[in-house]
């Protein structure tokens, strides 16, 4: 039975967590290899907890792996150290309902590519990423279109999230000031205040319409159809910041592999943290054009990642339809067969 095992960075270092259970000298094995076979080049600790060791290669993803007894421990730092992109992640390393483990390395929820350097691009194609798959409208992508990423086929597939785009926005533009200056306005007269008061929650209502809308319905459809087809992974799929669109398909995939709710959230939620330099920035332009608490509460509302929000996709999806596995058999059409083969391919083997 695989299990985690907890990698995280700190600058050019790794902090790799050696669970006391181990018995020690403990050989942890790494390479780019990520299905838990690899024993090749290790590094021997003679410490339980938290250790820090010096990244043995910073321009390739590696994988680790831990043998205890039975067990297989194995785990990756889960954001990929890319400059300019906050929320790029591995969704590995998630324990599914009947004890299982989502593998590492075969697929990426991120924030939109248009910002990586050469480097970055370069990190990338040498993780051999096959797939990218695009949420954003046909507008934000002729503002921002991706770096080309010369290993892998590009998808569109457009939710028509409204909200999600207009709170995407990485930069104060023109339109963006003018929108400022009528929320200005709007918050002079009570009605208008307690008017913008109560959209702080207009996520929720896009995070519903994330299930309901039919435009929604179809991009989703067509991101399974991706994530059935042979030799498609490693995968990436984003939007702008990888929080709102993005972070739906990231609940129906983890929901698809059986990963439990409480789990989910905290894949979602994880946003927030990932996000924060890139939001606390965003703010500091807004705060050029306006000092009023009303309107900049707004305008962070729809840059946070909050569990309300999800809540209005998960309310939705079990007032109409029981539980997640059952949207996605009523709702995106994936039978059972279907489901059974996304577990196979995106979860470790038992055993």
């Amino acid at each position: 039975m695989m299990q985690t095992l907890q990698v995280k960075r700190e600058e050019d270092e790794l902090a790799i967590y050696i669970p006391e259970i181990a018995e020690l000298p403990a050989n942890v094995y790494y390479g780019p290899d990520s299905s838990g076979k690899t024993e090749s080049n290790y590094i021997e600790f003679t410490e339980k907890g938290w250790q820090k060791v010096i990244d043995p290669n910073s321009k390739e993803r590696n994988y680790f792996k831990l043998s205890i007894n039975s067990e297989t421990y194995i785990g990756a730092e889960r954001r990929l150290p890319l400059r300019n992109l906050y929320n790029c992640r591995d969704m590995g390393g998630y324990l599914t309902k009947d004890g299982r483990l989502t593998s590492w390395g075969k697929v990426f929820r991120s924030d939109a590519l248009h910002q990586i350097d050469k480097e970055g691009q370069a990190y990338i194609e040498r993780m051999g990423v096959k797939r990218i798959i695009d949420f954003r409208s046909p507008e934000e992508i002729a503002k921002d279109p991706n770096r080309s990423i010369s290993t892998s086929e590009m998808f569109n597939f457009n939710p028509h999230a409204d909200v999600a785009q207009q709170a995407s926005t990485q930069s104060v533009s023109k339109k963006d000031e003018d929108k400022i200056i009528q929320l200005e306005k709007m918050v002079k007269t009570e009605a208008g205040r307690a008017q913008l008061i109560k959209n702080r929650n207009i996520m929720i209502k896009q995070m519903e319409q994330l299930v309901l809308g039919e435009n929604a319905i179809k991009a989703y459809k067509h991101f399974f159809e991706i994530l059935l087809q042979d030799s498609v992974t490693p995968l990436i799929f984003h939007c702008q910041g990888g929080k709102d669109r993005t972070g739906w398909a990231a609940a129906l995939y983890l929901g698809a592999l059986g990963v439990g709710k409480e789990q989910i959230y905290e894949d979602y939620l994880l946003t927030d943290k990932m996000n924060a330099p890139r939001n606390a920035k965003r703010m500091a332009i807004y705060k050029k054009y306006t000092d009023n608490e009303d309107v900049l509460a707004f305008l962070a509302s729809l840059q946070q990642t909050r569990k309300d929000y999800l809540d209005g996709a998960y309310t939705t999806v079990e007032e109409g339809y029981g539980t997640i596995e059952h949207y996605l058999k009523e709702v995106l059409e994936i039978n059972a067969t279907q489901l059974e083969t996304l577990r196979t391919r995106y979860l470790y083997p038992i055993g």
